[in-house]
């Protein structure tokens, strides 16, 4: 089988999936990277220029176009929408690999872009074989109120890579910490909602709770949620900015991690890495990742964005139940380890593809490339 997957930019959150698709095609893979040199996120921080199936677009617009109409099947990510346009020509499996289109609710219908893109859509796209690889759980109730993807959307997302650490090890140098550690890493912006740990450390203060809080980053809001909270003498450790090693490592050390984002987090990694590093998630119901990653009572727990109080009544819950939560951290633990990684998403595109193309029933019920509920 040959694939081909165009984005952007090759990065840390795709790469492990396309190293793993490289590996199962027998090397009849390729990533076409078609940012400018100088206009490249390279998230993470590393160089995947020697990866041997990148090719980066420059000006090789013959060479791309062939092995768009020769592949199989493609993937199509954030992209000039002049390689989909092609692509459909061939009228051949391809996957719109996207977050949720109205993460700003109908503004975004505004956007140039999302009308080109549903423009192309509804004038080139019905009736062919086009799926969606939705990496937000809000994507396929987006695409159905656009008329667009219906009942044909499947869940995927961003899949950072996966620590080799053992969850045993982890629980043993936590398990007997008196304090319940609890973590918040992001930028301190207003859509990521850093407040709201000013909220709970004051709710957990009054009650008398043995708590640590850490929150890792920078931004706009930092000096401020800092000043509030030595104003009311909340112990609240901030920790700056660092490398994305050291979360981890910090990660580890914690017992709870908070995932406060709205509506505009269209996915959030940083929930699949608390998660791989054994912490017990409580995540906002509004962030793209949560409804897919967390199953309430399972692995971790999910609150209205908007409620403080069931936010502060479910961290409580957890940390008044040492045994439920240490369930709860390996339950999270597992659920990245065993399915929500690079190496299981690449390995269910492939069954999903073929399953597609030999005009059989869908047959992965669960993780990536499951149906997406619209």
């Amino acid at each position: 089988m040959k694939i081909v997957f165009v984005s952007v930019v090759l990065n840390s959150h795709q790469v492990g999936v396309a190293d793993r698709l490289f590996d199962i095609t027998g090397g009849n893979f390729r990533f076409i990277e078609t940012g400018q040199t100088q206009e490249l996120d390279k998230k993470g921080g590393e160089d995947f220029s020697s990866r041997p199936y990148l090719i980066k677009a420059n000006d090789k617009k013959e060479e791309l176009y062939r092995l768009i109409e020769e592949a199989d099947v493609m993937v199509y990510g954030a992209a000039p929408l002049e390689y989909l346009r092609h692509r459909v020509k061939t009228g051949k499996l391809t996957f719109l690999y996207s977050e949720r289109w109205l993460k700003r609710g109908l503004k975004n219908l505004l956007s140039p872009r999302l009308f080109r893109q549903q423009l192309f859509y509804h004038l080139h796209c019905h009736g062919k074989p086009l799926y969606a690889l939705c990496a937000s759980a809000f994507a396929a109730g987006d695409f159905n109120m656009l008329f667009a993807f219906r009942n044909k959307c499947f869940k995927w997302g961003y899949f950072p890579p996966t620590p080799e650490i053992n969850f045993n090890e982890i629980a043993c140098k936590t398990k007997k910490d008196t304090e319940i550690n609890i973590l918040w890493t992001g930028r301190f912006i207003s859509w990521k909602h850093p407040e709201m740990m000013i909220g709970l450390a004051k709710r957990l203060q009054s009650e008398g709770c043995k708590y640590r809080i850490s929150m890792i980053g920078d931004g706009e809001l930092r000096p401020i949620i800092e000043n509030e909270a030595l104003e009311n003498n909340l112990n609240i450790k901030f920790e700056g900015a660092l490398s994305n090693r050291k979360v981890q490592e910090i990660m580890r050390r914690h017992h709870i991690f908070c995932f406060t984002s709205d509506r505009q987090e269209g996915w959030g990694a940083v929930l699949n890495e608390a998660m791989s590093n054994g912490c017990c998630p409580i995540a906002s119901s509004d962030a793209g990742s949560t409804l897919f990653l967390v199953k309430d009572g399972h692995n971790g727990y999910t609150f209205r964005q908007t409620d403080d109080e069931d936010f502060h009544n479910k961290v409580i819950s957890i940390m008044n139940n040492r045994e439920q939560l240490m369930t709860l951290r390996k339950s999270a633990y597992d659920t990245i380890h065993e399915q929500w990684n690079a190496i299981t998403a690449a390995g269910n595109l492939v069954r999903l593809s073929k399953d597609l193309l030999n005009n059989q029933t869908p047959s992965i019920s669960e993780g990536p490339c499951s149906k997406a509920v619209e």
